[in-house]
């Protein structure tokens, strides 16, 4: 019988994933909570984890998902023992976000949500209150007011805003503090500073921007309408590898890594956590990309990675069925790994 925070597959010495353990009780979901998947996860200066959930999956970017409200979203929140903490943000009968892809919470303590169907980035004050929105809610372009699916959002030293224009268009965009467009950096490729699929992104200590670069091919073509995708966007081209391309602060093409695959990326304590071959975790030097550190198999996808004060890794994952495993809370949507001793 397992007790609480029994270490998974192994309660009498540490897993040998480089010295991390899973906390196989975490997180301790409320009675009658229902979501499809993980999909983004933060934790705040108090250590409050935040998880990003598609709680009713999408098809949001078709107006009949529109018309029915289909797709929604919400953050939860949990410490760190895993108890249920509540929800967190505001809340309507559409939901928190149509297709909620990643959650940010900035130096300043200011909340992010990339919402990829509904082609918006908030900013919210941790009470709560929307700050900011960029692009046009549900309506899709490639243009200084719209985005086709964002997937990440990262705030410069100076305050500038960039949003990773992901999913259907292949674009870094940069804004004022107040939302103002400044320009927009790429255009569909594989030469440098030329993205398929830019997944995700995180500044590092440096101010450099880093960018997951995914292989394209009509990435979830079946919640789009005929015209969103455009057609050279279907054809992956030969001999195309996941890449990590690596930006001066203004734009400026610096270098890539090709020796990781990534999904995710997060920046901590001046070194690139990112993930590998999706559900492997990669721990890099900042400067050279040199494999510091590896944590193998430690989600099926990592969708976005956080880190607590501890050194605690927490997961979110979407698909598990691509894995043979459940959605929702009995599945492997959220996970915590620690280096601490488990009681």
């Amino acid at each position: 019988m397992c007790t609480s925070h029994d270490v998974e597959n192994n309660t009498d010495s540490p897993d040998p994933r480089a010295g991390y353990q899973r906390d196989a009780d975490w997180p301790q979901y409320p009675p009658g909570m229902q979501f499809e998947m993980g999909s983004g996860v933060a934790v705040d200066a108090a250590g409050v984890i935040y998880l990003f959930t598609r709680d009713i999956e999408h098809w949001a970017s078709h107006p009949l998902a529109l018309k029915d409200k289909m797709g929604k979203s919400s953050i939860s929140m949990f410490n760190r023992a895993g108890d249920y903490l509540g929800k967190w943000g505001p809340s309507d009968e559409r939901g928190f976000a149509l297709g909620g892809h990643t959650l940010y919470i900035e130096r300043d303590g200011m909340f992010w949500i990339t919402d990829r169907d509904g082609h918006v980035v908030k900013k919210y004050h941790p009470n709560g209150e929307l700050l900011l929105t960029l692009g046009t809610f549900a309506a899709w372009g490639d243009d200084e007011t719209h985005f086709n699916g964002p997937t990440a959002v990262a705030v410069q030293e100076n305050g500038n805003i960039v949003v990773a224009d992901g999913y259907w268009n292949s674009r870094l965009v940069w804004f004022t503090p107040k939302g103002e467009f400044i320009k927009s950096v790429g255009t569909w490729g594989r030469g440098p500073g030329e993205f398929n699929t830019p997944h995700a992104l995180t500044i590092d200590s440096k101010g450099r921007i880093l960018v997951a670069d995914l292989c394209g091919g009509n990435f979830h073509d079946y919640m789009t309408v005929p015209g969103q995708i455009l057609p050279h966007r279907s054809v992956v081209a030969p001999g195309c590898q996941h890449r990590i391309q690596r930006f001066s602060a203004d734009g400026a093409y610096l270098d890539e890594w090709t020796h990781i695959t990534p999904l995710s990326l997060a920046s901590y304590n001046g070194q690139i956590y990112a993930s590998d071959k999706m559900s492997n975790l990669a721990i890099l030097d900042e400067d050279t990309g040199a494999v510091i550190k590896r944590v193998e198999n430690i989600a099926i996808y990592i969708h976005q990675l956080a880190i607590d004060a501890h050194g605690d890794l927490y997961t979110a994952s979407v698909y598990p069925e691509h894995a043979g495993e459940l959605r929702g809370p009995k599945g492997p949507s959220h996970r915590r790994w620690t280096q601490s001793k488990l009681n």
